[in-house]
C-alpha cells in the first residue's frame, strides 16, 4: 500500500533543495555536496540506467526513493511481526506500524523526490531486521557480522543511518528472554564508534572504536551460556574480531568511489576529492561549519520546541494553517503521542526486545539528534525574539526521520492494544493508518502542486534568458541545482556556466571554474565587497567580460553583489544582463518590455496549485518569474510594485 501512495503522489519531474544535484550526480556518476554519499549515487546511476529511458531520469531517480521507503515499511512489518510472534493478532499490529510510520508527512516528502534519506532509511530497516535475527538461531554470529557490515556502510550512504545502530545493535546484543550477549555489544558498539569515525574523519574515533571491539574477544562468550545457541570454540572470538574489522574496511572502502570518479572530474564534482586529502575534506564536511555539541546554538528550550513542532506536523498536516497548529492538529497530534505510549507498553507485554529497541530508535531520532546535531532555531520558530542568522536556512524535520519512524510503528501498534482491549477484529487497528493518510494527503500530493513543474519552470526560464556563452551568477542551492539538473541530464543550454556565489570561498570551486572556462582571473581588494567570496565573484565577472562572456545574474542574487560583478543592468527575460564593468553604482536595473519574458514563459508554462509542505519554495522562487511585471505596474510607492522589487533585488 506505501508504495501504491508514493507512486500516486510521486513528483514527477526534478524538485527544489537537493534533488537536482542528486539527480544530476546520479546521471553523469559525480559527486555531489559533502559528505558525498558515494554509495547511493551509485545505485542511483545503476537505477536510472535501468528505468530512466522509459520514465525519464528524474522520475526514475523520484521512484527510488519511493520504493526504497516502502521496501523499509516492508522490513518493519515484518520485524515487528516476527519480534512479537507470540501474540496471534501481531501482525495487523506490525502492518499498521509500518503504515503509519510511512505516511507521516517528512517520511512521506522524502520517499516522493529524490533523496537520500529514503535510502539511509532502507538501510536503517535492513540492520535493524539483522540484528533481530542475531538475537537468535543456530548460525547468530553470522547476521551479527552482517549487521556490523550493514552498521559500517552508513558513511558510503549518509551517516544519518548511524542514529539507527543503537536500536540494531539492542536487537543483535539480546535473546528473546532477556539475556545480553556482552561481547555481541562491544563488537558492534566498537564497529558503531569506528564508523563514526571514518565519517568525521577521526583517527581518535577509529582508535578508540577498534579499542572497544578488540575488547570483545575477553568477554564470555553469550552463547556458552544460551542452550539452544550453537557454541563455538574459543577460537572463533578473534575470528569474528577479525571478520567484524575486515568487514567494516571493506565498507569504509566504498568512500573511495569518489577518489576515483573525481580523478575524471564529472560534471557534478563538489569539492573534487581527487586526493586523499580533499577526500577527508568532503567526507568530514569540512567545507562547512560543523557545529559541537557545545556550546548550543540556540537555547536547548527552543531546540526542543524546534522539535515539537516538526512532531506537530507529522500525523496531519493539512489540519493546520501551514506551518501553524490549529486545535484539531494539535488533537490529532497528541492522539497519536497517546497510541505510540500505549503501543510501547503493549510491545513490552507481547515482545519486549522488540519494545527497548525501538524505544531506543525512537529517543535516538529525536532527542539524540537534538543534542548531537545542535541546530539553530528552526526555519519558522521563534521570530521577533531570536536574533537574525540564528535560523536554520531551511526546515530541519528530515534529521529526525528515524524518531519519527520509531514513534509511528508504535502507534500503530498502540491502536491493535486499542481494539485488543475492546475485543474488536485486529484488523481494525490498520483503520489508524487513515488520519495520516488524508490529514498529509495533500500537502506530499506532488503531482498536482506548484513543485510538480517549478524547479524545471525556473531553471529553465533563467537559462533560455542568457545569452549565448553567458556566465550566469546565482545566489544558492534552489537556482543552482536545478540548472545542473537540465544541463547534465537533459543538456539545455550547456554553454552557460553556472556560477554559485555561495561556493566561492571553497578553493575547489574557483579552482573548477578556472579550469572548465579557461578563464584567468587576478586578485586583490574590490571596492564594496565584505567578504572574499564577493571579491572573487568580481575578478571572475572582469574576467569573463575581458574574454567576451556575457555577464548575467539571477534575480536572487541582492542588489549590492550584483553591483560587484557589473553596472548598467538590464532585466532581460528573466535575468538580469550586465553592459558594463563595475562602477560602485547601485542604480536601479533597466526593466525591459514584457516581450522577451512573454517569449520564455510561453515555452516554459507554469502549473500554479496549492502546496502546503513547510519547506516548499516553489510559490517564492515562481514569484521571480514575475520580475518583468513591474514595467507594466506604475512608478512609485505601492504594495505590489514593493513586494514585487523586494523579491527581484531591484535595489
Amino acid at each position: 500500500m506505501l508504495l501504491l501512495v508514493y507512486v500516486v503522489t510521486l513528483a514527477p519531474g526534478v524538485t527544489f533543495w537537493d534533488a537536482g544535484e542528486f539527480i544530476a550526480a546520479a546521471h553523469v556518476f559525480g559527486i555531489p555536496h559533502p559528505p558525498g554519499t558515494p554509495l547511493f549515487v551509485a545505485l542511483g546511476r545503476a537505477w536510472s540506467m535501468l528505468l530512466g529511458g522509459a520514465i525519464g531520469v528524474a522520475r526514475a531517480m523520484n521512484l527510488l526513493s519511493a520504493v526504497s521507503t516502502a521496501a523499509a515499511g516492508a522490513l518493519s512489518a515484518w520485524l515487528l511481526a516476527r519480534a512479537v510472534a507470540g501474540e496471534r493478532s501481531a501482525s495487523w499490529g506490525a502492518v499498521a506500524g509500518a503504515l503509519c510510520a510511512g505516511l507521516m508527512t517528512s517520511v512521506w516528502a522524502n520517499a516522493t523526490e529524490t533523496e537520500v534519506y529514503a535510502l539511509s532509511l532502507l538501510l536503517v530497516a535492513l540492520m535493524l531486521a539483522c540484528g533481530e535475527r542475531a538475537g537468535e538461531g543456530d548460525r547468530s554470529h553470522r547476521w551479527v557480522l552482517l549487521t556490523a557490515y550493514l552498521i559500517a556502510l552508513a558513511p558510503a550512504v549518509h551517516l544519518s543511518a548511524l542514529v539507527g545502530a543503537p536500536a540494531a545493535i539492542a536487537f543483535a546484543a539480546r535473546t528473546r528472554d532477556g539475556r545480553w550477549f556482552g561481547d555481541r555489544l562491544l563488537l558492534l558498539g566498537g564497529v558503531l564508534i569506528a564508523s563514526a569515525g571514518v565519517g568525521r574523519m577521526s583517527w581518535l574515533l577509529i582508535g578508540v572504536g577498534a579499542l572497544v571491539a578488540a575488547t570483545s574477544a575477553l568477554v564470555k562468550r553469550a552463547e556458552e551460556q544460551v542452550p539452544h545457541l550453537v557454541r563455538d570454540d574459543n577460537s572463533s572470538r578473534p575470528r569474528d574480531l577479525l571478520f567484524a574489522i575486515l568487514l567494516t574496511a571493506i565498507a569504509a572502502s566504498a568512500l573511495l568511489i569518489m577518489l576515483l570518479r573525481a580523478r575524471h572530474d564529472p560534471g557534478v564534482n563538489q569539492g573534487n576529492p581527487s586526493t586523499l586529502t580533499t577526500l577527508a575534506d568532503v567526507v568530514a564536511r569540512r567545507q562547512y561549519d560543523v557545529s559541537p555539541m557545545w556550546p548550543r546554538q540556540a537555547p536547548v528550550w527552543l531546540q526542543v520546541a524546534t522539535l515539537a513542532q516538526y512532531i506537530d506536523w507529522q500525523f496531519g498536516i493539512t489540519l493546520g494553517r501551514g506551518i501553524f497548529t490549529t486545535p484539531w492538529r494539535l488533537l490529532v497530534t497528541l492522539l497519536f503521542l497517546l497510541l505510540g505510549i500505549r503501543g510501547w507498553r503493549a510491545m513490552r507485554r507481547d515482545g519486549k526486545r522488540a519494545a527497548d529497541a525501538l524505544a531506543v530508535l525512537t529517543l535516538s531520532g529525536t532527542l539524540g539528534v537534538v543534542v548531537y546535531l545542535n541546530l539553530k532555531a528552526g526555519a519558522t520558530i521563534g521570530y521577533g525574539f531570536v536574533p537574525a542568522g540564528a535560523h536554520e536556512a531551511r526546515e530541519r524535520d528530515y534529521f529526525f526521520v528515524l524518531g519519527f519512524w520509531g514513534w509511528g510503528l508504535f502507534a500503530g501498534y498502540g491502536a491493535l492494544a486499542f481494539v485488543r482491549a475492546r475485543k474488536w477484529p485486529a484488523s481494525i487497528a490498520l483503520a489508524s493508518a487513515v488520519v495520516p493518510l488524508l490529514g498529509n494527503w495533500t500537502a506530499n500530493d506532488r503531482p498536482r502542486s506548484d513543485g510538480a513543474t517549478a524547479a524545471r519552470v525556473v531553471a529553465q526560464a533563467l537559462l533560455q534568458s542568457a545569452p549565448r556563452n553567458a556566465l550566469l551568477f546565482v545566489a544558492g542551492d534552489n537556482d543552482t541545482y536545478p540548472l545542473w539538473y537540465l544541463q547534465q541530464v537533459e543538456g539545455v543550454r550547456t554553454d552557460v556556466t553556472t556560477v554559485t556565489m555561495p561556493l566561492l570561498p571553497a578553493d575547489w570551486y574557483g579552482e573548477e571554474l578556472a579550469r572548465r572556462t579557461g578563464l584567468k582571473w587576478g586578485s586583490g581588494f574590490v571596492p564594496g565587497a565584505q567578504w572574499a567570496h564577493q571579491e572573487l565573484a568580481a575578478h571572475i565577472a572582469r574576467a569573463a567580460r575581458a574574454a567576451g562572456r556575457p555577464v548575467v545574474a539571477s534575480p536572487s542574487v541582492t542588489a549590492k553583489e550584483r553591483a560587484l560583478l557589473g553596472s548598467a543592468w538590464r532585466l532581460t527575460g528573466t535575468v538580469y544582463l550586465s553592459s558594463a564593468a563595475a562602477n560602485g553604482s547601485i542604480d536601479p536595473p533597466v526593466i525591459d518590455s514584457l516581450s522577451d519574458v512573454d517569449a520564455v514563459l510561453a515555452r516554459v508554462p507554469i502549473r500554479a496549485r496549492k502546496a502546503t509542505l513547510p519547506d516548499d519554495v516553489s510559490a517564492s522562487m515562481l514569484g521571480m518569474l514575475q520580475c518583468a511585471r513591474l514595467a507594466r505596474l506604475p512608478a512609485g510607492p505601492g504594495p505590489v510594485r514593493d513586494s514585487l522589487e523586494l523579491r527581484c533585488n531591484l535595489r
